[in-house]
């Protein structure tokens, strides 16, 4: 790591447009060789903001999907017999800035295999103890909000303690949220993946897409969450997938820009699997929601 802690700050806010705040207290949890806990609704830009820091650093990344049948294998790696021998193969764990992702969902075991990483930043296969990179950081994402409910359970105390911070992320201002959906394009780069394997629809880049049919994407999101219907407000992946979808729809009728009826042919395939209905609306076809915002937001009419 050699780039200096504020040009850290700058690089990560070029690709998360989150609370600056944000951003600077994961580089300080870095920077003081701590762990971050990341809570809040999905979608909220944490996958972004830990592949960002990894890149700023220079470093490698790593993202472990936390299930209830993740092994500590899975996370630390495992040995391999052939003649005799032990070959140790490292598990994801052994990256700069490891992302797991709904740590609680993780079963007791494997949460406990994470206790010698985060502290004594080792990892023991087979008898082996071998040293983390450094610097190392895990980076874990909790929705608070299906503990509260009851969906998931807490993270023992002795996973909590052993994070140096906790930031509380939320959905984006719809401000904010019109560059991410402008960006999103760019994100791909977090990924290290070399021009040539890209897949013919990032070719969809050269779709136009005029401010105005982008703030029309964002109003009909907006409409939805703000409906009362909507159990789960729509995180900021809808506007994306609407973005792109529009931009496909266009393509496909040889148009080298997005016009209003393009979103609103994408809004249903794009939107209507999102809508979480409260229970006391379960009558409610989740399609009407959509539909409903379709008709009550005004398309631009000038383009």
């Amino acid at each position: 790591m050699t780039a200096a802690p504020r040009q850290i700050v700058k690089t990560v806010a070029t690709y998360y447009l989150g609370d600056v705040r944000t951003v600077e207290i994961a580089v300080a949890t870095l920077l003081a060789g701590g762990h971050l806990l990341l809570l809040g609704p999905v979608g909220g830009g944490k996958t972004t903001l830990a592949k960002a820091l990894a890149r700023a650093i220079g470093g490698t990344f790593a993202r472990v999907q936390m299930t209830n049948e993740t092994l500590p294998s899975d996370i630390l790696g495992y040995g391999v017999y052939a003649q005799g021998e032990v070959r140790i193969v490292k598990g994801p764990i052994f990256n700069n800035v490891v992302l797991i992702d709904e740590i609680n969902r993780g079963p007791p075991r494997t949460l406990s295999a994470l206790i010698e990483p985060m502290q004594e930043r080792t990892a023991t296969i087979e008898g082996a103890t071998l040293r983390l990179p450094t610097p190392h950081m895990v980076m874990a994402t909790m929705n608070i909000t299906e503990v509260a409910a009851g969906a998931t359970a807490p993270l023992p105390l002795a996973i909590l303690d052993r994070f140096t911070a906790s930031l509380h992320i939320d959905y984006v201002d719809p401000r904010v949220e019109r560059e991410v959906v402008k960006l999103s394009d760019h994100l791909e780069a977090l990924d290290g993946k070399p021009t040539s394997a890209e897949p013919p629809s990032l070719d969809l880049k050269n779709i136009y897409v005029a401010d105005d049919v982008i703030d029309y994407i964002i109003k009909l999101t907006e409409q939805i969450r703000r409906d009362e219907r909507v159990a789960v407000p729509l995180s900021t992946r809808a506007p994306i997938a609407l973005y792109r979808l529009a931009r496909a729809l266009a393509h496909l009728e040889d148009r080298t820009y997005v016009v209003p009826d393009d979103v609103k042919k994408a809004a249903h395939p794009a939107l209507d699997h999102r809508i979480i209905l409260k229970p006391e609306y379960g009558d409610t076809d989740p399609r009407q929601v959509v539909e409903d915002a379709l008709a009550q937001v005004e398309p631009p009419t000038y383009i």
